[in-house]
């Protein structure tokens, strides 16, 4: 039989077993509370604590409206100015409100490399060798002596001629200059030296109205110019060609006043004292086929060449007046081969020069036209400082060849030679029969020469 103060002894510790693990539950709990945030809004549960609800703060109770602008918050009608539930979509004022675009802030660009230098073409390396080279040629030059303004008959340079013209018939022609090269720069036509290419040279054509003479692209061409460097071939020999007639225009009769047509007409008088009597009519003012100015800019040579009449170097007689510029020097090249390439020292290249100043004027006529090179080397330009002017020149061509006139003067030294036949062989006596080769031939038993005693 169990004993009854034995039962209530194991009850009673029962309870206090109990009592002591509630008290440990509560601690528990109490502890973690204090670890919780506290809730957004006094008076709402755990669970909605993380819900922004009214800006009232209030309980979520009564007439509420939910914003649907994407924030999910609900707000009394009261606390909004509402009395019903508005009809579609209802926002809140912070997502009436238009929102702030994050604009990132651009990494500022990296500083561009500096601009590489241009080089000026007119100092080139290839430019410098061409100078130097024509430079020596002058040292070593003799110079050339005009009579009565025309070198002698019987010189290599035969046909140059030179003269210095008066100022009254110099202004007319250097304004003359002016207003054709002004011209060329407001249309753009000035083209480079070689036609379609990079020199720093520029040139451009003018014609002359049709009451001094009547030529134009439509003549040239049907006389057989073709206005391009002989040298060009293919697509470049018709780029060339066509950037030198875009760079040609004939001037107006207004262009050539009076004081101008006076002066040409003087010129015309100088040159016919300085050429043979057989291009004497090929110097007229009907003649006269273009007026090509010509623009050195920072160049300080023109390379020694030869103006080919049935392309861009056309003329019978060619004048070159120099309109601005330091003192030059010009210079006739003749070598001993029709090509002037020379591969001896006593076959070097032959050079003869005569200085040019503004108002000057040289004339190229005969051998010095159409067997001599012709450059020139201008004198230090210092463009800087402003003391002088880039050299510019003008060129007068007069007449125009005949395709057999051109290959008579010009093109004769350019045509492939022909070798002479030899003489056919005598056939030798074989030693062998004809059937045999050659090759297989004995030879014929030398003779005994020696001498019996």
């Amino acid at each position: 039989m169990d004993d009854p103060m034995h039962d209530e002894a194991r009850t009673l510790a029962a309870d206090q077993s109990a009592e002591a693990i509630r008290e440990a539950y509560a601690r528990e709990q109490a502890a973690a509370a204090d670890d919780k945030a506290a809730p957004l809004v006094q008076g709402v549960d755990d669970e909605w604590a993380d819900w922004r609800g009214c800006v009232c703060g209030g309980s979520y109770y009564g007439e509420m409206v939910a914003c649907e602008g994407g924030c999910d918050n609900w707000f009394h009608f009261a606390c909004v100015g509402l009395t019903r539930l508005p009809r579609g979509e209802w926002l809140c004022q912070d997502c009436k409100k238009p929102k702030k675009r994050r604009v990132e802030k651009q990494p500022e660009p990296l500083p561009s490399p500096p601009k590489k230098k241009k080089e000026n073409r007119a100092h080139s390396k290839e430019e410098r060798k061409d100078r130097e080279e024509l430079e020596a040629l002058v040292e070593k030059a003799r110079p050339l002596r005009f009579e009565g303004g025309m070198a002698p008959a019987d010189h290599a340079c035969a046909g140059a001629g030179f003269c210095s013209l008066d100022p009254k018939v110099f202004a007319p022609l250097r304004q003359l200059h002016g207003s054709i090269v002004a011209a060329l720069k407001r249309g753009k036509l000035l083209q480079s030296w070689e036609g379609k290419g990079s020199d720093v040279r520029k040139k451009g054509y003018a014609f002359l109205p049709a009451s001094l003479a009547k030529w134009d692209r439509k003549r040239l061409e049907a006389c057989g110019l073709q206005f391009w460097a002989p040298e060009k071939e293919g697509l470049d020999a018709k780029r060339d060609c066509e950037a030198n007639w875009r760079s040609s225009f004939t001037l107006l009769e207004q262009d050539v006043d009076r004081k101008a047509r006076k002066a040409l007409a003087a010129v015309v008088d100088l040159v016919k004292e300085r050429v043979a009597e057989k291009y004497r009519k090929y110097v007229s003012l009907e003649n006269l086929i273009a007026l090509q100015p010509n623009l050195h800019n920072d160049a300080r040579h023109l390379p020694p060449h030869l103006d080919f009449p049935m392309h861009e170097g056309f003329g019978v007689v060619i004048v070159t007046i120099q309109m601005a510029g330091p003192p030059s020097i010009i210079a006739l090249l003749k070598g001993t081969e029709s090509d002037f390439e020379v591969f001896t020292e006593e076959q070097r290249e032959k050079c003869w020069t005569f200085p040019l100043q503004v108002g000057d004027c040289y004339v190229l006529s005969g051998d010095a036209r159409n067997v001599c090179d012709h450059g020139v080397l201008c004198g230090s330009s210092r463009r800087s400082a402003g003391a002088d002017e880039p050299r510019e020149s003008m060129n007068l061509r007069f007449g125009l060849h005949t395709p057999a006139f051109a290959n008579k003067e010009v093109y004769w030294q350019f045509a492939p030679r022909k070798e002479p036949r030899k003489p056919k062989r005598e056939p030798k006596p074989r030693a062998a029969p004809t059937r045999a080769s050659a090759r297989l031939a004995k030879p014929p038993a030398a003779a005994d020469t020696t001498t019996k005693p």
